[in-house]
């Protein structure tokens, strides 16, 4: 073996022909070789150089790159490592690409077929077949957030059967297109929502969009009733979603949101509210407790059996001439109070007379005739009283009423059953105001009628035999004819007052599904006074009858 030099070829000859080690520099003058030769041809271990920083290192045979070896590709950045044949990619095989991914698995003719790993630059990870460098075939894909899909892939895309573990609990099993859900499925949330039926592009065939309340809009019901709310979850063209189930429904209650007027002292009161108030297609309102009846019965027993609770009889003992003395003027004296009945809407005062008058008597079992005003000698001092601090404190030491449990639904409805609107809580904002607001119009009415006022007070002494310079008016403040009145207005204050109340039903699931939550549904309740019904006097005996008994 001699050792030749040409113009291109420097190394080892046999026969004239590179033979052994040697180096060779291409006429285009882009390639240079470096490595063994046999027969003149590249042959054994060697290392192909390119002129733009790209070479290949490791076998030939008879001048082809073939066997094991190593690819630097300078413009990308990517490197190979692996088997080479007819100088491609072929056979097993790890790609390092410039950005951080990383392939190890099967090539053919420069790519990637058969089955191999990827790992993405975000972390991801895909394990299954690949056809003309595309994920095709059976294979997994763990995401960076920790998502794992298993399943079908049709050029690069998730097609075909394939089940979605979501990293937040939620799991897919059913038919992909596009990487979307399509066709038959069953997606069960985290929130704990299920929906299984059709897909078409990612979401439910039938989608929910709206809560529909199926009850009456208004439903009217005594102080002392229980109530009950259906609702439906529907589409946007008003099916029921049936294909859905576990929705997460709240229902709550408020109560209209009271605004005095401009340059009223009452504006202090709303500028101190604490709680925003809620927007419903209604009126503002401020939210007013609601909870089971069971709770109110058992409220209501424990006051029966120990009236010290607070719960039976909210009005304190009277205690001296002046109650005495008011108490019996209760029947005489008129002040047109029927005036003072509320508004179902506002719980405002309207000219109305309670049902139940057949016969001169109320429903709440006292006569039609008025009831006395807090008088004074001055008509600018007249206030009506609604409730004394024994009242307010007894209301207020009342327990917490427990919320209403929230319910899922089922094949996309939820009942609402036996539920009830409880005594206002203590220092309840609306209502404040809503009966300092009573008190104006009251003093509003008293001003306007001085003659009134005066037979009020002539009448006042003299059921006490006292005349006017004797009596100070001022002082009186009884808690007996203020609990009637109060009941003439609220009726039986164990339960929410009469009036006009908002229910709003809410969709509270958590997380939202599929990204959205329902707006809410409202409907309203009307609490009318309660209705007693009059016993049956027993038929009076004629004389007839009595001489014959004789």
């Amino acid at each position: 073996m001699s050792v030749g030099r040409e113009n291109a070829y420097v190394g080892e000859k046999r026969t004239h022909l590179r033979h052994g080690y040697g180096v060779y520099k291409y006429p285009n003058q882009f390639f240079r070789y470096e490595g063994e030769w046999k027969h003149g041809k590249k042959h054994g271990h060697g290392k192909l150089l390119m002129a733009d920083g790209s070479f290949y290192e490791g076998e030939f045979i008879n001048g082809e790159i073939e066997g094991h070896g190593f690819r630097k590709w300078a413009a990308s950045g990517n490197t190979y490592s692996g088997q080479f044949s007819n100088g491609e990619l072929n056979g097993y095989g790890v790609m390092n690409y410039h950005n951080g991914s990383v392939y190890e698995g099967e090539f053919q003719c420069n790519k990637k077929e058969g089955r191999g790993v990827m790992k993405y630059e975000d972390g991801a990870i895909y394990e299954g077949l690949f056809h003309n460098n595309l994920r095709h075939g059976e294979g997994s894909l763990t995401s960076s957030n920790g998502d794992r899909y298993i399943g079908d892939w049709v050029r690069d895309s998730r097609q075909g059967s394939g089940e979605l573990h979501c990293k937040d609990g939620s799991v897919y099993d059913g038919q992909w297109r596009n990487d979307l859900f399509n066709g038959a499925g069953t997606l069960i949330h985290s929130s704990g929502v299920t929906y299984e039926g059709m897909w078409i592009n990612g979401r439910p065939a039938v989608e929910a969009t709206r809560i529909v309340i199926t009850s009456e809009e208004c439903q009217e019901l005594s102080q002392d009733a229980p109530f009950s709310v259906s609702v439906e979850i529907q589409s946007g063209d008003g099916q029921v979603v049936t294909d859905e189930q576990g929705r997460e429904l709240s229902i709550t209650a408020g109560f209209k949101h009271q605004i005095p007027g401009q340059g009223s002292p009452l504006l202090a009161l709303i500028e101190d509210l604490d709680e925003t108030p809620v927007t419903t297609p209604y009126y503002d309102v401020i939210n007013y407790p609601i909870t089971e009846y069971s709770f109110l019965e058992e409220r209501l027993k424990a006051s029966e059996d120990d009236p010290s609770s607070g719960a039976s009889d909210l009005t304190p003992p009277a205690n001296d001439e002046v109650t005495e003395a008011l108490a019996e003027s209760v029947a005489d004296l008129d002040l047109n109070d029927n005036d003072y009945q509320p508004d179902a809407a506002t719980g405002k005062p309207e000219d109305m007379v309670k049902p139940g008058d057949d016969d001169g008597e109320e429903a709440d079992g006292t006569t039609g005739e008025s009831l006395p005003e807090i008088c004074s000698t001055d008509d600018t001092d007249t206030v009506l009283d609604l409730g004394g601090e024994h009242e307010r404190a007894a209301v207020t030491e009342s327990p917490i009423p427990p919320s209403v449990a929230n319910i899922r639904s089922e094949a996309g409805r939820i009942m609402f059953q036996d539920l009830s609107l409880v005594p206002p809580p203590g220092g309840y904002r609306p209502f404040s105001i809503l009966d300092l607001l009573l008190e104006e119009e009251a003093l509003a009415k008293i001003r306007n009628s001085r003659t009134g006022s005066l037979a009020q007070q002539l009448n006042i002494g003299a059921k006490m035999g006292k005349n006017l310079d004797q009596v100070n008016f001022e002082k009186i403040k009884d808690p007996k004819v203020a609990k009637i009145k109060r009941e003439r207005l609220y009726g039986d204050e164990r339960f929410a007052r009469p009036g006009e109340y908002v229910i709003i039903v809410s969709d509270v699931t958590e997380p939202p599904f599929l990204d959205i939550r329902l707006p809410p549904a409202y409907c309203q309740i009307k609490v009318l006074h309660p209705r007693k019904v009059k016993k049956d006097k027993p038929p009076a005996k004629s004389k007839s009858n009595l001489k014959t008994a004789e």
